[in-house]
This record gives C-alpha cells, sequence and structure tokens, in this order.
C-alpha cells in the first residue's frame, strides 16, 4: 500500500469528525475524539509529503512482521500520521502498565514491537514515538483491559515511562531463531 496523491484530509466541525477520503471512494474515519486531537477549522487538504512519507515509513516497518492483513497495516499507519499531525502531546500514563522483568533486546525505535502489562492482561503494540524516558505505543489488538472502569480499544495510544516496554514474544523468537541459525 502507497499513499496516493489523491489522499485528502477532511474535517468537518459541525460532526468534529476527522476523515482521510482515500483512492476508490474509500474513506478511513478518524477513531479519536476531538479532544485528543489539536483544535482545527474545516479543511479539505491533500496529503502532503510528510504526511505520505510518515504513512509509509510505518506501515512499511509494520509489514515487515508479516503478522497482520494489509487492511489492519493502513488503519495503523493512517492513526500513526494522524497522531503526527494532529494529535496533541500526551501525559504519560505508566501507572497502568507493570514494570518489565526483561527489557528487549533489540532497537527500540518508531515501529518496533513492544508489549505492555496492565496486570489483567498483555497485548502487543507499536511504538509510534520514543525518547530518553517514554514511549508512545498505539495498540495492535483489538483491545485490552487496563482497569475494572478502563479500556484501551484498537489503535488507541498511551504514553508510557520506557521500563513498562516489555520485549514482544514475536520479535524474541525471531531473534533467538536467527541467532541459532548463525551460531
Amino acid at each position: 500500500m502507497h499513499a496516493s496523491q489523491h489522499w485528502r484530509w477532511v474535517y468537518d466541525p459541525e460532526t468534529q469528525q476527522l476523515t482521510v477520503e482515500l483512492d476508490h471512494g474509500l474513506v478511513h474515519k478518524c477513531p479519536y475524539k476531538a479532544s485528543r486531537l489539536i483544535p482545527m477549522n474545516p479543511i479539505h487538504a491533500a496529503f502532503t509529503t510528510e504526511d505520505a512519507s510518515c504513512f509509509q515509513e510505518f506501515y512499511d516497518a509494520l509489514s515487515a512482521y508479516e503478522l497482520w492483513d494489509p487492511m489492519l497495516l493502513t488503519q495503523a499507519a493512517i492513526n500513526r500520521t494522524i497522531l503526527e499531525r494532529f494529535g496533541r502531546p500526551q501525559m504519560p500514563q505508566s501507572w497502568y502498565f507493570q514494570n518489565c522483568s526483561e527489557v528487549p533486546n533489540y532497537p527500540l525505535e518508531v515501529g518496533a514491537l513492544v508489549e505492555l502489562n496492565s496486570g489483567i492482561e498483555t497485548a502487543i503494540f507499536v511504538l509510534t514515538a520514543i525518547d530518553e524516558e517514554f514511549a508512545e505505543c498505539m495498540l495492535l489488538g483489538s483491545s485490552m483491559t487496563l482497569s475494572e472502569v478502563k479500556v484501551m480499544q484498537q489503535f488507541d495510544s498511551v504514553k508510557v515511562l520506557l521500563n513498562r516496554l516489555q520485549p514482544s514474544h514475536y520479535l524474541q523468537l525471531n531473534l533467538d531463531d536467527e541467532h541459532l541459525r548463525h551460531a
């Protein structure tokens, strides 16, 4: 999948809905509440080169894992692009997640898979941003229970301290297999 010059951002202030008009009449509705996004005026603008690059890099990083169908990859990459362009800065919510007992032994960069454990369940996330202290992670599963009253939905993102990032079992298995082949 590649971002097209025909893709357009559309924001309707009456419905407070941001959408992306894709090729062939397809429309992607932003899953984030207006409060999660910067204040916007009505827009009907083409994807910029930066938007297309953000989408493509993320899509390519996720597709390399060969775990998900192209539709989910497209949605995740569009949602990451939405957050990159229109998302408000998040406050960390590390308290929902347990400290990791084992740190990832692979580079923690945008597009890397990690797991977060709420003490109730563990789920696969993808890194959407990272610095020296914090990582922003997007949920790739359908949902994740954080507490008795809070549930994350697919593509929701959360900012956490780096000590909450657990290695992805998928990546760990592939790294171990790769290491054994070269041993």
